[in-house]
């Protein structure tokens, strides 16, 4: 009976150090600024961190996906017809018949994976009218947009 009591306590004991093990890292995690987030299927991921301005490109990209970038990045270059400053970023206008709203969403799926601090939307106007690429972001982000493309006419 005492063995079985003994067990049971040891138990409790080691149910509560994990249980503390779990609340400190979850305030260390707290107190580094980021925030836990459980998926669905398992994977669990630490954000509320704000990424550096530094593109990852040449890490985060095959060498066919950054060819296929730049192809689209000459292209957008060729169609942009207007380039509109926003206090937080640039909008960038194109006409839909040299560059495909398709084209400039796989630019932006690359885009987001090599500077994942940009904000990105595209919006296309109606009755086939200009497609437009917002690139915005929190303090920092326009000057790097600035000497990042520079053959979108900002460098």
């Amino acid at each position: 009976m005492m063995n079985i009591a003994a067990n049971a306590g040891f138990g409790r004991v080691v149910g509560v150090v994990l249980c503390c093990a779990g609340a400190g890292a979850g305030l260390w995690i707290y107190a580094s600024g980021g925030f836990v987030r459980a998926r669905q299927d398992g994977i669990i991921t630490v954000t509320g961190r704000e990424s550096p301005f530094a593109c990852s490109l040449e890490k985060s990209l095959t060498k066919q996906q950054r060819e296929r970038k730049k192809q689209i990045a000459q292209k957008m270059a060729g169609a942009r017809v207007e380039t509109k400053e926003l206090p937080n970023g640039f909008v960038f206008r194109f006409r839909p018949e040299a560059i495909s709203f398709a084209e400039i969403a796989d630019w932006v799926a690359t885009e987001r994976v090599c500077c994942p601090f940009f904000d990105l939307a595209i919006e296309a106007e109606r009755e086939n009218g200009p497609l437009s690429l917002r690139i915005t972001g929190r303090e920092g982000v326009k000057a790097f947009i600035q000497g990042e493309f520079p053959a979108l006419g900002l460098g």
